[in-house]
């Protein structure tokens, strides 16, 4: 058995894949797209990426959408007056209410109170619920099973302050990506969603992918360079979009042999 790994720049190489035989499998495939704003986000599953136009994609231009790009842009670290406030008001509820203790839902409340108290947006409750949600289901998830305390207080708290400590970043750029994600809905191309999440690219070729493949035979497998991107003729959609959307096929087709 042989890997192959090697990266593909979406808008210029497409991938040549008739030349292996169904022992083959994709190993691995991960994508790497600098938005619009200039930040460069990591996609683990990028067969799920495609494009939506009118009223379907404008349907999900919602802060929920968001999370992925904006956790990413905005990383300013949990303050210390924060965590340990919460971690005290966590502790009392973790001790005196085990039976009914969850670290989610402690992260969840604590979260949204002091989210809300800091944010001066017009849609705070929507903006407030997503970054908790994200957050908290991201720390509580450290230590899986966890019933002592302490430990499920720092996850909690360490989730719960890191969103009231960006939320002045994540009013801004939530307030880029809706605009930039009604654009996107409205313009032929339309905007690009990878695993539900709203990524804000200018053109296909600022993602690039990485694949990896495994193989039993001794077949090769190459890249072709691809026209610039521009229109095939296909309802005026981009040329390089064909890859895009072949790999997400590809990769759908390997996982299911």
């Amino acid at each position: 058995m042989k890997q192959i790994s090697f990266g593909v720049a979406l808008g210029t190489l497409a991938l040549t894949a008739s030349l292996l035989s169904a022992s083959d499998a994709l190993a691995g495939a991960t994508a790497t797209c600098k938005t619009s704003g200039g930040t460069v986000v990591s996609i683990t599953d990028p067969s799920t990426c495609h494009f939506e136009t009118g009223a379907t994609c404008s349907s999900q231009c919602t802060p929920v959408n968001y999370t992925t790009t904006c956790s990413t842009m905005c990383t300013e670290s949990a303050s210390t007056t924060c965590t340990n406030t919460c971690e005290t008001k966590c502790n009392t509820a973790c001790t005196t209410m085990p039976a009914t203790f969850t670290c989610k839902e402690q992260c969840s409340t604590d979260c949204h109170a002091g989210c809300m108290a800091g944010c001066n947006g017009s849609d705070c409750d929507t903006e407030c619920s997503a970054g908790c949600d994200s957050q908290c289901t991201q720390k509580c998830q450290e230590h899986p099973g966890s019933t002592d305390c302490t430990t499920q207080c720092q996850d909690c708290c360490s989730g719960s302050c890191t969103v009231q400590a960006n939320i002045s970043c994540d009013e801004t750029c939530v307030s880029m990506l809706t605009g930039g994600c009604t654009t996107k809905c409205s313009s032929t191309q339309g905007g690009l969603f990878c695993y539900g999440q709203f990524i804000d690219i200018d053109a296909v070729t600022d993602c690039t992918f990485s694949i990896s493949i495994m193989t039993t035979t001794t077949g090769s497998l190459s890249t072709t360079c691809a026209a610039a991107p521009g229109n095939d003729g296909r309802g005026a959609v981009p040329a390089a979009l064909v890859a895009i959307a072949g790999l997400g096929l590809f990769a759908a087709r390997r996982r299911r042999t």
